[in-house]
């Protein structure tokens, strides 16, 4: 009987050692194997090339707080192609920079019930079918003119507000051999960009005119402000600027010449200012309108969501992504962008950047001068053709009758109608 009880103490003394020992082997970090979470990599890409040490910092700030989960930001320079090339592949990123096409297409995660998206000041789209939220906005930033301060006081010039004045400065300058532009068209996104300035010529005065046009009320051909979108880049801005070296030069290259005092001004987005700042840290720059006109009471920034993140549909871990995108919409990860960029954030109630393009910004903003992106509700597919379209106009490869036609045609050509 003995020999009984002390065999069935002996089982049960092993059974709970055995059962002790399936919890005692613990990894590297303490914690056990068998309760440790499964790693996952989250990869987000965009075509920002500004400031990426801004996206490090959000992407450490997010793994202190989930260890688990580990964020690869990539930011390639030919966004469009890259993401296209890792679609076919069945390799799409799970959050990127998304555009409406893809919404309606349905390949995008929708966040209209997300609690986080009550953080921020939403961006909406009207080319969205169906009126949902997909999309994550991050920053705001103007576009207008960025200007090299110490350029003007060395010359004893003052930032243009009319276009005599931005003729006068032009003629200063040339006699100094410096640009009163810098372009850097050897990326020709920013050729592009350069019309962005003077849309408030057209929809300053008219903010439904995208509306309208699709309602057949207005035309490029009859709006005759549209001349000046089209005019002030061509015989302003591209025959003031580095002409015979614009298409040799790149978007940083042109950042450089800014900070180096080579060119006067610049037309771009806020962001490129830490960019600009890099190339020259003791650079003083200001911010302002392009004039379109001899009336400066008329003239506006753009100031509008530049940048927003959208989940993809294919993306493995849906949690984890919103759970990212909710960690954005906190006052810790809108300090860290702001701080970094020198840009707004989207978040609401975030701090003001302290440096002096964004108190520019802020100005133009407070008195209501300015407007949205209005090619953020052009129709889908139009933009880059639009584009290419004036770019032709401004290196004198078609007139202005032979432009308005093209833009009126593929306007319709892309409409929905």
């Amino acid at each position: 009987m003995k020999k009984y009880v002390y065999l069935i103490s002996m089982i049960m003394w092993i059974l709970v050692f055995t059962a002790g020992c399936s919890f005692s082997f613990s990894g590297a970090d303490g914690t056990s194997e068998s309760d440790a979470p499964d790693q996952i990599d989250l990869y987000v890409m965009h075509g920002r090339q500004e400031a990426p040490e801004a996206y490090t910092k959000l992407a450490d700030a997010f793994h202190k707080k989930y260890p688990n989960i580990t964020v690869h930001y990539e930011t390639p320079s030919n966004f469009d192609l890259t993401l296209q090339n890792r679609r076919a592949q069945n390799r799409t990123p799970d959050i990127y920079s998304a555009t409406t096409i893809e919404a309606n297409a349905g390949i995008l995660i929708d966040l209209t019930d997300e609690p986080f998206m009550k953080n921020v000041k939403k961006v909406t789209f009207d080319t969205v079918k169906d009126n949902r939220d997909y999309f994550f906005p991050i920053g705001y930033s103007g576009v207008g003119v960025i200007y090299n301060k110490a350029v003007f006081s060395e010359n004893n010039l003052t930032p243009p507000r009319t276009l005599s004045e931005l003729t006068n400065v032009h003629q200063v300058l040339a006699s100094k051999n410096i640009a009163a532009f810098a372009l850097g068209y050897k990326d020709l996104w920013v050729g592009h960009f350069s019309l962005r300035p003077a849309f408030y010529a057209v929809y300053g005065s008219y903010p439904d005119w995208n509306q309208k046009r699709n309602r057949e009320e207005v035309s490029f051909s009859d709006t005759p402000e549209w001349q000046l979108i089209a005019d002030v880049p061509k015989n302003y801005v591209y025959a003031y600027g580095n002409t015979d070296t614009a298409f040799e030069v790149g978007y940083m290259d042109a950042c450089s010449m800014l900070a180096n005092g080579e060119a006067a001004m610049m037309l771009q987005g806020s962001w490129a200012t830490s960019l600009i700042q890099n190339y020259n840290p003791d650079v003083e720059l200001g911010f302002m309108p392009l004039p379109v006109s001899d009336d400066p009471d008329r003239s506006k920034i753009s100031y509008y969501c530049d940048y927003y993140l959208s989940i993809s549909a294919d993306t493995k871990h849906p949690k984890e992504a919103k759970l990212y995108l909710d960690f954005l919409s906190t006052q810790e990860a809108a300090k860290i962008y702001v701080d970094s960029t020198k840009t707004f954030s989207s978040v609401i109630g975030a701090p003001i950047p302290e440096d002096p393009v964004s108190k520019d910004i802020e100005k133009y903003v407070d008195k209501n001068q300015y407007i949205d992106d209005p090619s953020g509700t052009w129709p889908n597919r139009f933009y880059k053709n639009a584009e290419r379209y004036f770019m032709e106009y401004i290196l004198d490869g078609m007139d202005y009758s032979e432009l308005t036609k093209l833009l009126d045609k593929e306007w319709d050509t892309c409409s929905d109608k």
